[in-house]
Parts: structure tokens; C-alpha cells; sequence
């Protein structure tokens, strides 16, 4: 098994704060923590890719009727 340590002042304190706040173990409240948080940057991550997508798509539209007006 992985051991985790968490030799961080303020993320000991952050973590104690959310077990208590919670009543869960400490080890829920990490892995809550870190699945909500790799959800957030996957969410992020695939909203990037879409405007880049999209962004792509506009270029290239706008492109394509430069390129045919100056083959006239």
C-alpha cells in the first residue's frame, strides 16, 4: 500500500477543519478532496478543448473564403 504524507502546516489544518466539519475519517475527506478536485480540472480541461475546437473551426472558415478569393 501507498502511504500519503502530509507534512504541509496548512493543508494538516485544512483537512482536520474538513473532518471535523464533516465527521467523516480523514482519509474519506482527502479522497473526497482530491475526486472533486479532479473533477473540476477535467471539466476544465474538456471546456478548453471545446473553445479550442471551436476557435479552430471559426479559422478555418474564415480561411477558406480568403483563400478562394484569391485564386480569381
Amino acid at each position: 500500500m501507498t502511504e500519503l504524507r502530509i507534512e504541509d502546516e496548512e493543508a494538516c489544518k485544512l483537512a482536520a477543519e474538513l473532518v471535523e466539519l464533516t465527521g467523516d475519517s480523514l482519509r474519506l475527506v482527502v479522497v473526497t478532496a482530491l475526486r472533486d478536485e479532479i473533477g473540476r480540472a477535467r471539466a476544465r480541461r474538456d471546456r478548453h478543448d471545446r473553445i479550442m475546437a471551436i476557435t479552430r473551426e471559426i479559422a478555418m472558415s474564415v480561411r477558406a473564403p480568403v483563400t478562394a478569393l484569391a485564386g480569381r
